[in-house]
């Protein structure tokens, strides 16, 4: 499943729902639904708060064989200095309360990606 939305804190609810949406699809309990759900909103969090501007936010799950893999991508960036930038480390740290595995890519404008794994068989 892919979701594109602009990249605006009011899409943060969509991109929740998408994510609620794909964990009843693969049966996850309730409550590992409803820390992917949080996962993604953190993640959203993360990505409008970088030192760019990303005119949408691309939200894509897919199941393989370790796990389901969700992955929040900012996309279509412009340079902008955020005064009040969100602390990547402390985002990923709170992200790795709630998912198995959390990685971002960065570069120079800061993070861009959050890419998320959820363990199989749960």
């Amino acid at each position: 499943m892919t979701l594109t939305v602009p990249a605006k804190q009011e899409w943060a609810l969509v991109l929740r729902m998408a994510a609620s949406g794909v964990g009843a699809l693969y049966n996850l309990p309730l409550d590992l639904m409803d820390d992917l759900c949080t996962a993604v909103e953190e993640s959203c969090d993360l990505l409008l708060h970088q030192d760019f501007i990303a005119e949408t936010l691309t939200l894509s799950c897919e199941q393989k064989p370790d796990g389901l893999h969700v992955s929040l991508t900012a996309r279509e960036r412009t340079r902008c200095a955020e005064e009040e930038k969100a602390d990547a480390d402390i985002a990923q740290m709170i992200i790795q309360t709630l998912v198995r595995e959390v990685t971002l890519d960065q570069d120079e404008g800061g993070v861009h990606c959050v890419h998320m794994t959820l363990p199989a068989g749960v």
